[in-house]
């Protein structure tokens, strides 16, 4: 009977602590994993959609200037005949629906880009060969 009786809290004692050490391991903080002998830190971000949100300068001459907003809508802040009206984000990809206007013309048409860099204060957007770059304003 003895016996029996430590069996069952040494049983126990085992399922506790797998327990514990399966939640400790679910942690939402900073996770290492190691892959090729290499040490990836993987931590916490912001969401690309709170990230994007805001006004952007392209690093270009030109220094064009538009904004992102939260409720979908986009704005040019500096260009009078390519207006930016709205934005969606699916993964890695961004689409602008803009209206150019011209002499006495205006056409809708929608601009797609994949995202190549995008932290608080920079955005790198690609078009096929063409890169833009932009800092947050």
């Amino acid at each position: 009977m003895k016996y029996s009786f430590l069996k069952v809290k040494s049983i126990a004692s085992l399922f506790a602590i797998t327990g514990l050490l399966l939640f400790s391991s679910c942690s939402n903080e900073e996770t290492k994993t190691t892959n090729n002998d290499a040490v990836v830190q993987v931590e916490e971000t912001e969401s690309n959609e709170d990230l994007i949100i805001g006004s952007w300068v392209d690093k270009s001459p030109a220094a064009l200037h538009f904004s992102i907003h939260e409720d979908g809508t986009a704005s040019s802040d500096n260009m009078k005949t390519l207006l930016y009206k709205s934005w969606a984000l699916e993964g890695d990809q961004i689409s602008f629906v803009i209206e150019s206007i011209g002499n006495k013309t205006s056409s809708i048409d929608t601009l797609n880009y994949t995202i190549e860099k995008l932290t608080n204060d920079e955005l790198v957007l690609r078009d096929g060969d063409t890169t833009h770059e932009y800092t947050k304003d």
